[in-house]
Order: structure tokens, then sequence, then C-alpha cells
């Protein structure tokens, strides 16, 4: 009898976590899989697209499962999951809640985990350092994240019409949320035009709150003519490929699965300095900013339009392996 495996979150819309996810289930063989989630404005385009890999189900009445995973960062996911009957719990922890207090506020809450899957060794290492988790150290595990990569290089491929600029092409691939860092984004495009730098920059995303989505875009009204909101978009690679580089301005990631998308296609990113820049960007594929001295990007832009054909070059031999995370998983899975 094959295991019953449920991926859980409250809600569903479309986001990193939730890329993740559909990324792993394509590739997991030999289990019943399930998507659980609780809220009706889920995103019902994206639990469609799951229904062709799992079994999407409203968890509203008990169901047993052999292990819940549970994909919320939020306390609250754990009595929204209170339905759901299994033998073990594992938290798939991928950002730091920006909306109420992070499961991993609670020492109550990480205790009643088997394990704390999290997706970049400097993640793993921020927990690790707080005494306040001495007692759940031993259930963390690193895995990264799958990157479907046939796929990626497929879809790049396919035909676009795309108004590019001779001089300097952007892309960011993100929700549209200020925890992007979108007033950075901002302030880089102000200092392109002060350096007279023709410039275009795509931004490929949305939000599900649609205030916050109009908010973000009538920023950029002064920019009309540098900058494309494309909404979200299910082939952004293509885009990307034609870009010189993917900027990436966060608060914070615990891995950004966009960088890592973006490197498989040859494109050299521009991130800030949180801590997992640092796993995923060098000097030899990107540049790493300032989170909180905006000014200083000014110093970069010299560096960035004179050094983008080299960092290009030194990603073209650059490949990624789902093969040990694959491994990896399975082995949880069947502990």
């Amino acid at each position: 009898m094959k295991k019953k495996i449920m991926f859980f979150r409250p809600m569903f819309y479309m986001g990193g976590t939730e890329i993740a996810i559909l990324n792993l289930i394509k590739l997991l063989k030999n289990y019943d899989i399930y998507i659980g989630y609780t809220d009706d404005t889920s995103d019902k385009s994206l639990l469609t697209r799951y229904e062709e890999y799992a079994k999407v189900v409203k968890v509203n009445k008990p169901i047993k499962v052999d292990t819940l995973i549970n994909c919320s960062p939020y306390i609250t996911s754990f009595d929204e999951a209170k339905n759901i009957l299994r033998k073990n719990t594992y938290l798939w922890f991928h950002h730091f809640g920006s909306r109420g207090e992070s499961i991993l506020s609670s020492l109550e809450h990480c205790e009643m985990c088997d394990k704390i899957i999290v997706v970049s060794e400097s993640t793993e290492n921020i927990i690790k350092q707080q005494d306040y988790y001495e007692n759940v150290k031993d259930k963390i595990e690193v895995i990264y994240n799958i990157l479907n990569v046939d796929e990626i290089l497929k879809l790049a491929e396919e035909p676009i019409d795309l108004k590019t600029s001779k001089t300097l092409n952007i892309v960011t691939v993100s929700r549209l949320s200020p925890k992007k860092g979108f007033d950075r984004k901002l302030h880089l495009a102000r200092l392109l035009r002060e350096a007279n730098v023709d410039f275009k920059w795509f931004i490929v995303g949305s939000n599900y709150y649609k205030d916050i989505e109009n908010e973000i875009i009538h920023k950029f009204d002064e920019f009309k003519e540098n900058f494309v909101f494309m909404g979200f978009l299910d082939n952004p690679y293509n885009i990307i490929k034609k870009c010189d580089y993917l900027v990436l301005l966060s608060d914070d990631e615990t891995w950004g699965l966009t960088i890592t998308e973006a490197k498989l296609l040859g494109v050299p990113c521009i991130v800030t300095d949180f801590d997992v820049a640092y796993e995923q960007v060098n000097y030899k594929n990107g540049i790493i900013l300032s989170r909180n001295n905006v000014s200083s990007y000014k110093y970069n832009i010299d560096y960035m339009l004179s050094h983008k054909r080299r960092l290009k070059h030194n990603l073209k031999d650059y490949n990624y392996s789902n093969e040990e995370t694959l491994c990896l998983w399975n082995e949880l899975l069947n502990e």
C-alpha cells in the first residue's frame, strides 16, 4: 500500500512555496499525494494544476494520512490542520512569516514536528544559533528545492515578442509585495535614469491582495517607458533568458528559487545581502547590494554595464541536479 502524503496550506495562492510544492510532486513517485487546504479563496487555477499530480481536498472533515507536510509558516496553520489525522508531522519552512507569528517563534509548535525541513544552510544556521531552539535542533534538515530543469529549458525557448533595450534589460520574478524590495528597485531605477542608462525592466508576478499590487505598480508611474508589469505568467523563462540580469532586492529570502532558475538559463543575478544570497550569488555570477544603504547602488551601475557579458559567460556551464534532493525526500518519507 502506498504511503499517503499531504502537503498542507490553509490558503494556496501562486508564490514561491506553491511553485516548490508543484515542482516536487511532479517528481515524487510511489506515493498517494494529497494537497490539503481549508480556505475557499485559494487560487482555483493553481489547485487545478495540482490535480494532475495529486488529489486536492478541502480539509473540512477528518482525513487520515501517513505524513502531514505543513507548508505554511504561521502558527494558526496547526489549528487549521486539526482534521488531518497523521503519524508524522513535518514542517517545510520556506520563509519567515510577515503576517502573524511564525511557527518558528513557538517552541511548542516546533516540538510538535517530527522534522523541520529548511531549504538553505543559512536558514538552518539562523535557527541553530538561537539557544531557544536547543530542543529541536536535531530535527532540522536541509533539503534544497527541486528545479524542473528540462521543463525550464524547453519553456525558455518559446518565442516571445519583447520590446527590449539595446543597453540594459532587467527582469524581476516575484510576488508584488513590499517585502520583495520594490522601494529599492525604484531607487535603483532613479539612479539608472540619473546615469542616462537606457533600460527596460520586466516585472513578472502579482499579489493575491490587489490593493497591495496596485499600490506597488503606481509607485513606478514616473517610469512608464521603462517598467513593464506583466502579471503572473506560467512561463517567465523566455523573458528571463532575454535579459542581462535577474534582480531580486528582497528584505529576506530563505532560498531564492528564481535565482537558481536564472543561473540555469545563463542569466546573472543582482540581489540584496540577505543571508542566503551568499549561498547562491558571488562575484562570478552576480552582484550583491546592501539592503540598508541604497545610495551605494550608484557605485555599482558602471560595473553592471561593463561586466554583464563576463558574468553571463561565467554561467554558460552552470547545471543543476535534482538527484540528491529527491534521494533526501524519499529517505525522509520512508523513515
